[in-house]
């Protein structure tokens, strides 16, 4: 459907109205999150199953927030300045320091600049490492939030990569996907395109998998080969999970714990990282980028933090209280992060055990909340539009799962299911969505048979 542009609106920026046009995308992404579910007050309500949350550990989280947070007339100021206080810098510094970064060289508190959010950190990153129109590489499928974060705001061009579209498929996590890395990007250039970076989720969404350590030398390798930036964005970093499909899972190795200098410069190495996922705590929009070596990018990000984007970047005082008070409670970590281990398990063995009732293949996964999951038996033709024409029916029958054209899939009928929900709720979740597949699939069975 499109939008009928207004005479008012005839008087927006390009740029505004860029970002209002009609996009099928976010029109499934707000319906699916609308009329939320509630088993006691809203029980016809759509369950959500598209957002990259941990709903398992909101207790914990919100005990320790009441019983910790004690609102001082320090808190109600804009604190330290525009990047987070000295306290959480350097707690976030320590934090990665004795957990599962192992930076070979000690994070400190000069590395650490905190924003409203990882999508803040993106947002400043793109407008600080491209001018306008360069791009930056992202593997397919890639993370929704990326494009936005990157196209928004800094005008940069997601320079997307082909893995299937090949003599042979290519494993997108896989040693040999460097060089589909760098074939897109000799291709960029040649088509105008100058590429500045490129951006990894790692562990990956929506797959849930570790890149392996000597993957992501190589694209170390080839970043130092083009001089472009390397961003490791690292948010699911302690949501490492055993399960029948990993009974030990692969290591996570951060990009900090590498010998950066021996494949790069190290002034070109960004880590992501932020309380939304481990922390269970989307709402609470704080992220940090970790930067070892490059001090005129800090300046750059506090200056645009300061001057150009003090009302959506800054990270609020309270928010940056809680955290800090989080990431300084040992005793409380050392138990949250063994608990958030277990309860991923558990859910996600619960999740595998429904998909295959349902005989719906899936990626197996061991990091993060969401499985990646393949319902194009289910689609009425091998396309985006029949993919979208699923998405809708499920909707209609009151569950949303994220879908493939959201991540930018080369497979149509791809979707990613967030499993760290309540148990029941995940039930008739997955219920509801097989329940919209099959009847649509039925339906369309029976009227070829008429025709």
């Amino acid at each position: 459907m499109q939008r009928q542009v207004t005479a008012v609106a005839k008087m927006l920026s390009r740029r505004a109205l860029a970002n209002i046009q009609p996009n099928d995308i976010k029109s499934v992404m707000a319906k699916g999150s609308s009329n939320a579910y509630d088993v006691h007050t809203n029980p016809s309500g759509i369950i959500s199953l598209g957002v990259a949350e941990n709903r398992l550990m909101h207790d914990e989280i919100a005990a320790h927030i009441n019983s910790h947070l004690s609102i001082t007339k320090r808190c109600l100021t804009y604190g330290d300045g525009s990047v987070g206080s000295d306290q959480l810098r350097q707690s976030i510094a320590s934090f990665m320091n004795r957990t599962a970064f192992q930076p070979r060289k000690p994070v400190g508190m000069k590395h650490v600049t905190v924003l409203s959010g990882v999508s803040s950190i993106i947002d400043c990153l793109a407008f600080s490492l491209c001018e306008a129109g360069e791009g930056v590489l992202l593997g397919r499928p890639t993370y929704v939030g990326f494009i936005s974060d990157l196209v928004s705001r800094a005008g940069v061009k997601p320079v997307l990569v082909d893995f299937e579209r090949r003599s042979k498929a290519v494993h997108p996590m896989s040693l040999e996907a460097v060089e589909c890395y760098e074939d897109a990007l000799i291709q960029s250039v040649q088509n105008g395109t100058p590429v500045r970076a490129l951006l990894l989720c790692h562990p990956h969404n929506p797959f849930g998998l570790c890149y392996d350590s000597r993957v992501l030398e190589a694209y170390l390798d080839l970043c130092s080969k083009h001089r472009i930036h390397f961003i490791s964005d690292e948010v699911y970093a302690n949501s490492i999970f055993a399960s029948t499909d990993f009974p030990s899972p692969p290591a996570f190795t951060s990009v900090l714990a590498l010998a950066i200098n021996k494949h790069i410069d190290p002034s070109m190495v960004h880590c992501l990282y932020g309380m939304s996922k481990d922390f269970s705590s989307n709402g609470v929009r704080l992220g940090a980028l970790i930067s070892q070596d490059n001090p005129d990018l800090h300046a750059a990000i506090r200056a645009i933090s300061w001057r150009q984007c003090r009302k959506f970047a800054w990270p609020s005082s309270l928010a940056d209280a809680a955290w800090c008070g989080i990431l300084t409670d040992e005793a409380f970590l050392q138990t949250y992060l063994r608990t958030l281990t277990q309860r991923l398990s558990a859910a996600y063995e619960h999740c595998i055990a429904l998909l295959k009732r349902h005989s719906v293949p899936y990626v197996p996964a061991h990091a993060g909340p969401f499985i990646w999951i393949d319902l194009s038996k289910y689609l009425s033709s091998p396309s985006v539009e029949a993919e979208r024409e699923l998405a809708w029916k499920m909707i209609g029958k009151k569950v949303w799962l994220a879908t493939g054209e959201a991540y930018r899939s080369e497979r149509p009928g791809c979707f990613r299911i967030t499993f760290a929900v309540d148990k029941a709720e995940l039930e008739l979740g997955i219920q509801r969505s097989v329940r919209a597949a099959v009847v649509g699939s039925l339906l369309l069975t029976s009227l070829a048979v008429e025709w």
